[in-house]
């Protein structure tokens, strides 16, 4: 059930809030990239601290903006090379969610550990 949430707060920051300039810009510099994170990261900890301690919300959150940023880096300027190209641009994507999804669930799984440190 919790995992479940964690996913849909990752719906709503990375496409319901995500405006067409975030979209279409965010390959192209760090300022859009950045307020895509910045947005994504406060749907994420919103659900956060209602779904774990303060701590833990806080870790999982950090980690998860961290790695959304560095996906999107990468991932939006190979997407951006193929908008034209459906064939292509889907699937990768595609691959952008799965990595997304991954990286949420692992983060998730060993949360025990990370707030460890």
């Amino acid at each position: 059930m919790v995992f479940s949430l964690i996913l849909i707060a990752h719906w709503i920051g990375d496409f319901a809030l995500q405006s067409s300039k975030m979209a279409l810009r965010k390959s192209e510099g760090i300022k859009w990239l950045s307020i895509h994170v910045t947005v994504y990261m406060i749907v994420l900890g919103i659900f956060s601290v209602f779904l774990f301690s303060l701590k833990t919300a806080i870790v999982y959150v950090l980690i998860n903006t961290f790695l959304h940023g560095l996906t999107d880096f990468f991932t939006s300027k190979l997407t951006s090379s193929y908008r034209e190209n459906p064939r292509i641009f889907f699937p990768l994507l595609g691959l952008d969610q799965m990595i997304h999804g991954i990286t949420l669930y692992l983060t998730y799984i060993n949360l025990k550990v990370l707030v460890m440190f």
